[in-house]
């Protein structure tokens, strides 16, 4: 069974902290598509995932809205109401999986008195600020392709699995090219043996040959990785 600790930024906390913290948890299942908080909306609870991956978006002037961040196993939702309890950016749910909430008031309390903990937020937040950045960064300089690798392995790094339901027209939107720039793509590394594609569903079978393909923004997102 995942634990709290599943999530990265969770698993850094000192133990004595991790153990106070463990009670408020809930583990809680959530949907594709599943509205967590509207904009300006006060919430009641952060979100870590553990196996979901949930999106922040902005709201379009034709009704759409666009994803700034995937937020998955690496970080958490409702960060940014350190200053209070309103969230300013809509957080719905792109891949289903689990994720545990703390109460809000409980989080904050322990933000202002843990300085270790505050440290492991802060270190997110940096890094959760390079992913909203890094695409800019990477459709100027790279190929499709290579866009597209970013993108299979920065968001399956974000959840538990191989494994990811979404469709080419799903990955072309995300990443402002043509769908069949993605086909094209996802036929060359299914062929290398490299992922495997089905109806609404990509699996990566080499992650290493896979990140291997990955451009030097995958690499800076995850220097550990960098070999």
């Amino acid at each position: 069974m995942l634990s709290p600790a599943s999530n990265l930024m969770i698993g850094q906390l000192a133990s004595h902290t991790y153990e106070k913290l463990l009670p408020s948890f809930q583990l809680v299942c959530l949907d594709d598509e599943q509205l967590i908080f509207r904009p300006q909306e006060v919430i009641q609870h952060v979100f870590f995932p553990v196996s979901a991956i949930i999106a922040m978006q902005i709201d379009l002037s034709d009704g759409s809205s666009a994803d700034i961040v995937l937020i998955g196993k690496e970080g958490m939702v409702g960060s940014g109401v350190m200053g209070g309890n309103q969230n300013f950016s809509r957080a719905r749910v792109r891949f289903s999986g689990f994720a545990y909430k703390l109460p809000l008031a409980v989080f904050q309390t322990e933000l202002a008195q843990d300085r270790g903990f505050l440290k492991i937020w802060m270190a997110t937040t940096r890094q959760m600020i390079l992913q909203i950045a890094m695409p800019t960064i990477c459709s100027s300089k790279h190929s499709n392709e290579q866009q597209i690798v970013r993108w299979i392995m920065n968001t399956l790094d974000k959840t538990q699995g191989h494994t990811l339901q979404i469709t080419h027209q799903e990955i072309a939107n995300t990443l402002g090219i043509r769908r069949e720039s993605v086909t094209l793509t996802a036929g060359k590394l299914s062929h290398e043996g490299l992922i495997e594609v089905t109806r609404g569903q990509l699996a990566v079978l080499d992650r290493p040959g896979l990140v291997a393909r990955a451009c030097e923004c995958y690499r800076v997102m995850h220097p550990a990785k960098n070999h």
